[in-house]
This record gives structure tokens, sequence and C-alpha cells, in this order.
């Protein structure tokens, strides 16, 4: 079957990603880790920037898929949050190469602008929507402020969760873990007491 075909040379891709920079890795080496022809691969694939495109934007909607099947409705949205983080961060820790692909080609597609920066910029609308619809369940219980847009905040969780991934990894575990990054989330970085006097002060 062509979806088939076409699965399988992204998932040669992705592979090939685990131990090959992109510049080192050539269409011959996919379509043979695939096992395909390379005509094969011309015939999804424009070239080898299109797969690794194309490879990234099926990621987000593998990804989109895994946030929005699943069900929180018994668990307080702390929890349910904190648990949408965890499938995030294990998706992406599980497929390693995936997430490298996909910060390339958000640079690069950001970069080029045109046609190929709006479909970049769809697929990540998209994930924020799905993970949107877990935010406005702690807006609705209260445990999220609801003056600013879900979708803005689904935007800023996302970014705390690829500053974890990128440029935390040398911080201790106590400092990154996912239970911390869902506290700052949702309770924000000031002490209590800094708290305590900003409420004291709006209620005045």
């Amino acid at each position: 079957m062509a979806a088939d075909k076409k699965q399988r040379i992204m998932q040669a891709t992705e592979a090939l990603s685990r131990t090959h920079p992109f510049h080192e890795i050539t269409l011959d080496e996919i379509a043979k880790r695939a096992d395909v022809g390379k005509g094969t691969v011309y015939l999804h694939f424009a070239d080898k920037d299109d797969i690794f495109f194309q490879t990234a934007m099926a990621g987000f909607d593998e990804l989109c898929e895994l946030v929005t099947k699943n069900s929180f409705d018994k668990l307080t949205f702390p929890q349910g949050l904190l648990q949408t983080c965890e499938q995030i961060s294990g998706f992406f820790r599980q497929r390693r190469p995936l997430f490298r692909i996909i910060q390339n080609e958000g640079d690069r597609a950001m970069g080029l602008g045109g046609g190929l920066r709006q479909r970049w910029l769809k697929r990540r609308k998209e994930l924020a929507a799905a993970v949107a619809v877990i935010i406005t369940r702690g807006a609705k219980s209260g445990y999220i402020r609801q003056d600013i847009p879900a979708s803005v905040l689904a935007e800023y969780l996302l970014g705390m969760l690829r500053t974890r991934s990128l440029d935390l990894g040398d911080v201790p575990d106590s400092q990154r873990s996912l239970a911390v990054l869902t506290n700052l989330f949702i309770q924000g970085a000031a002490c209590r007491r800094a708290a305590n006097r900003a409420r004291t002060k709006k209620s005045k």
C-alpha cells in the first residue's frame, strides 16, 4: 500500500536520525532502510527536506492524538495536567530523534516563511489546542486564571516543556521534575508571603 510505504520512509528517516546528523543522511540510505526503491521515495516526497518536514508533521499528529484521546475526568486538574505533561515528555523521550527533527524543522520553517511557515504554525496551534482543552478544565474548576485565553496558556506550558528538555539538562532532577514544572505553571514562582501580600493589597 502507498500509505504503508510512505510511513516506512518516515520511520526510516526517524531511525537514521538517531545516529546520523541531517546533512549526512542521503536519500539512498533512507530508501534502503525503508526497503523501497528511490523512485518510490519521490512518489511521496519532493526531496530530503520534504521528507524531514513531513516526518515532523506526522510527529505532531501523533502527539495531538495522544493528548486528545486520554480523558482525565476522574482526576483533579493538577493531576490531569501532570499526566498530560508526562505523556508529552515521555513521547519525546522515547522518540528523541523525532524531537530533534521537529526542533530543526521548526527553526527551518520559521526562517523560510511562506507556505511552509503557515503549515508549521497550523500544526503547532493544533497541539496547543489539544493542551488548551485540559487547561480550560483548570479554569472552570478555579485552578487557572480566566483572563488569559487557554490557547495562550497552552503555548506557555509547551514552552516550559521545551525549555525543560532543551536547556535544563544539567539542572538537578529535583528542580526540573514535571511535578515542579506543573506546580510553577499553576502556582507561579512567587513565594507564598508575596502572593498573600498581593492578594491583600488587591482586596483593599
